[in-house]
């Protein structure tokens, strides 16, 4: 790291530190609520595999804050949970956040029991023979079984689901432009769980797509694409049960690293929390269409878990995969992760490339690909962390990497080195801070940013969020700014915003050129009976060369 770079991040490596360890004023959180950190793990197309689940309060419908560095936060919203995990999915038309990237959520709080005069003792009631007696026990029978389980077919059979169809219309007027594009979906998602009496789960997830622009002197587009995100059926779900097995197209719960896939897993549970598993299958690509066939391969690995606060847990995973027949990729994974104490974190993950002699555009036989080491130690009302990635482009037949310039594929890198810090001031305002320095393998820089909220600002429902950040991206840098309000209007809420940012391209021919862009954007949600939800937008950005609109609306109904 050169001088000059040294000097331009040490005020806001300070300014974030002071953010992260200050001291709160007020501890005490909100009664209806707190807020839990979370931090992205694994990124899979639009999915983003997070480091808690259940076990801090997040269910499917949560919605996440996402601060991906030198950008403003976005949004993700819980499609599974587990214990000690969890998937969300960000929006199609929004970059997914890198692996380490920091988020929140807020949860329902857990009621401190109140504290109250001491009382005398009271005699202790002598409590009435027990009744209920352990049922007989199996040679065969699996040794964590609870004690007092329901077999499956003792159990009634489930269904969690919902629909939605959402659809945006934008226009474009800037710089003598005059385009119209449309974009319409409805899908359907839904878990439904011992409808067989094994205690099996189905899992389906897709959508129907309509994309519909009307461009100047150009020929119109028209594009229908419908695609199935996941369809498969899981036997031996439960934790205590031996063997699962999965099967169709799923996301693997314990790789979730290799990405979607056609085939089959098979995982062996053992006592004490090791688990072993294997798969192969075909890969679609991350595409609309989802197309598969071109790809294909297998994969193994080792899954510990110490406990259910996930103390200590390892992975080591390796995947195979051949294209169109020909060997492709030889992948070791690896992850692991320690909670010594509650308040401390530690997570790391790396991936690393072997390569042979048909792999001509990589002169190292073994590559470590990706890297990502992050600590954290998040108290009550302050928390901080810190965050170190490397990446390479890796050398693959595969669709979306084939086409890579031999440039990037042999020299390219990016190293980024993040701190944030947050801080709950009092019980209704929180701040944030964060600071990032990337290199690459031809230029290097920084990019920071402060956020803050206040809960109340005009109401109890209301929310006011207040973010500043400067980014640099080599050839494009700025500042920029935004705002937003939200509040209760009855059942409904209802929200306003406004963005502000400044581009300055270098490197240009005729030199640097400063470009300014902002947008003001209105929304209203508000939900219908108990099961469904309806929400409506508009949003007009513009600036230099820039005059566009855009309305949208989205609907679910849960199922």
């Amino acid at each position: 790291m050169s001088s000059r770079a040294l000097r331009r991040l040490a005020p806001l490596w300070l300014a974030a530190l002071c953010a992260g360890f200050a001291q709160a004023q007020e501890p005490a959180p909100r009664e209806q609520e707190r807020v839990v950190q979370l931090t992205v793990t694994s990124v899979v197309n639009h999915s983003v595999y997070l480091d808690h689940g259940r076990d801090v309060g997040l269910q499917v419908g949560t919605i996440v804050r996402l601060f991906p560095p030198g950008a403003p936060y976005v949004e993700a919203e819980v499609r599974s949970v587990s214990q000690t995990s969890a998937r969300a999915e960000v929006a199609p038309v929004v970059t997914p956040p890198p692996v380490g990237t920091r988020g929140e959520a807020s949860v329902a709080a857990t009621a401190a029991p109140a504290r109250t005069q001491q009382t005398p003792v009271q005699p202790v009631v002598e409590h009435p023979p027990w009744t209920r007696r352990e049922d007989p026990r199996h040679p065969d029978q699996p040794l964590l079984v609870p004690t007092f389980s329901q077999r499956p077919d003792e159990r009634p059979a489930t269904f969690d689901g919902r629909m939605f169809a959402s659809g945006q219309w934008s226009q474009d007027r800037g710089a003598d432009r005059s385009s119209d594009y449309w974009l319409m979906r409805l899908g359907m998602h839904g878990d439904a769980t011992n409808y067989l009496g094994g205690g099996e789960r189905f899992r389906f997830a897709g959508e129907f797509d309509d994309r519909r622009a009307v461009l100047q002197n150009e020929p119109d587009e028209d594009d229908q694409d419908f695609r199935v995100d996941l369809a498969s059926v899981a036997f031996g779900t439960e934790a205590w049960a031996p063997t699962g097995v999965e099967l169709g197209r799923f996301f693997s719960s314990h790789l979730p690293e290799i990405g979607l896939v056609d085939g089959v897993e098979v995982v062996r549970r053992f006592e004490g929390g090791l688990r072993l598993g294997a798969g192969f299958g075909a890969y679609p690509l991350p595409f609309p269409q989802r197309g598969t066939g071109d790809d294909i391969g297998a994969h193994v690995f080792a899954d510990f878990v110490a406990d259910d606060k996930r103390s200590y847990a390892f992975m080591v995973g390796f995947q195979k995969t051949w294209h169109e027949g020909a060997p492709d990729r030889d992948l070791l994974l690896l992850r692991g992760e320690c909670r010594p104490l509650d308040q401390l974190s530690l997570l790391g993950s790396a991936r690393v490339d072997f390569y042979t002699g048909s792999d001509n555009r990589k002169s190292n036989a073994v590559e470590l690909t990706e890297l990502m080491l992050q600590t954290r130690w998040d108290a009550p009302d302050w928390g901080a962390g810190l965050l170190f990635s490397h990446f390479r482009w890796p050398d693959l037949k595969r669709g979306e990497y084939a086409f890579l310039p031999d440039s990037i594929v042999r020299d390219g890198e990016v190293d980024r080195l993040s701190l944030n810090g947050s801080w709950r001031a009092t019980r209704d305002v929180s701040l944030r801070a964060r600071m990032d320095f990337w290199s690459d393998q031809s230029d290097d820089g920084t990019s920071y940013g402060l956020d803050g909220d206040w809960r109340g600002v005009i109401g109890d429902g209301s929310y006011l969020a207040l973010s500043v950040f400067q980014a640099d991206g080599g050839a494009t840098s700025g500042p920029g700014w935004s705002l937003f309000l939200r509040d209760s209007l009855g059942d409904a809420a209802w929200r306003v915003g406004y963005r502000w940012y400044r581009y300055d391209l270098d490197d240009l021919v005729t030199g640097t050129e400063t470009y300014k862009r902002q947008s003001v954007e209105v929304g209203m949600s508000w939900p219908i009976s108990a099961n469904g939800d309806f929400d409506v937008s508009a949003e007009h950005w513009f600036g230099n060369g820039e005059d566009a609109i855009s309305i949208g609306f989205y609907f679910q109904w849960r199922l």
